[in-house]
């Protein structure tokens, strides 16, 4: 089983081939504004790394967000057309678990979360039992205040996972945190609880609507 994971929700991309669950290459970089230049190549790259090529994979993994809305889109498009023409079957992986995998290890409840302007972030609550990923607070777009009140009425230690923490950490409850960018390699230890979507049809999660479209909605009402 030969897999090529991608994952580029938050202005950082990072791709993986792991064969039999087993981490073959990795290759990660900032991709805040040439994302569709280089994707295609890194893919290519990150196999070249693994000493295998398109014809070998067996499935495609993808992250299919929140996040960045036009990142979401271009490695929900380019996965979905990977799995089509390979004729592969495709899996996807919430961005959010992504990031709180990087705190697989801890025994507190994992916070991971993105920025999502004007007080408002794409977060979730998680805790590990049994070396599984448990949703406490499901995955979706809140306020800060929303989500500190949540966390603080749970009475239970937390850390912050997320590269946004830098800009958000005066807004955020005083607690540990981890800055490190998202590992697209760490899908291994949730492989087992992913499951094959419809190709053709997988939309990514952007929880929210676009500005376009909130913009639209505020005119139709006034």
């Amino acid at each position: 089983m030969v897999s090529i994971v991608v994952e580029a929700s938050n202005g950082f991309c990072s791709i993986a081939c792991l064969e039999n669950n087993k981490v073959l290459s990795q290759r990660n970089m900032e991709c805040s504004n040439n994302l569709s230049a280089i994707i295609l190549q890194e893919i290519d790259n990150c196999l070249n790394d693994a000493g295998k090529s398109k014809r070998d994979l067996t499935e495609i993994i993808a992250s299919n967000g929140p996040g960045s809305y036009t990142a979401i889109r271009v490695v929900a498009a380019i996965c979905k057309t990977l799995a089509y023409t390979l004729k592969l079957p495709l899996k996807v992986v919430s961005s959010l678990k992504l990031q709180a995998l990087l705190e697989f290890e801890s025994n507190k409840l994992i916070v991971p979360l993105i920025d999502a302007r004007r007080n408002n972030v794409f977060a979730a609550v998680y805790k590990v039992e049994n070396k599984k990923l448990i949703e406490v607070l499901q995955e979706d777009y809140y306020s800060l205040e929303e989500l500190n009140s949540f966390l603080e009425n749970k009475g239970e230690q937390f850390i912050y996972v997320g590269r946004d923490i830098k800009k958000l950490r005066e807004k955020l409850l005083p607690t540990e945190h981890n800055e490190n960018e998202v590992n697209a390699a760490n899908v291994v230890k949730i492989y087992d609880s992913l499951e094959i979507v419809d190709s053709y049809n997988m939309k990514p999660q952007y929880l929210r609507k676009t500005e376009a479209e909130r913009e639209l909605e505020n005119d139709k009402n006034k």
